[in-house]
């Protein structure tokens, strides 16, 4: 009993790490594109 537990608390520590990271890596993709997209406006 102890032991499934410990398997699904851990499991869903690492789905949570997981969305994280993921949320980060896409906010970082997002800011990219905008300095991209106001570099583009600028030699407009």
């Amino acid at each position: 009993m102890f032991v499934t537990l410990s398997v699904l608390a851990s499991l869903i520590s690492i789905m949570f790490v997981a969305s994280i990271a993921s949320t980060i890596s896409e906010l970082r993709r997002e800011r990219e594109e905008m300095k991209v997209f106001a570099a583009r406006r600028v030699t407009f």
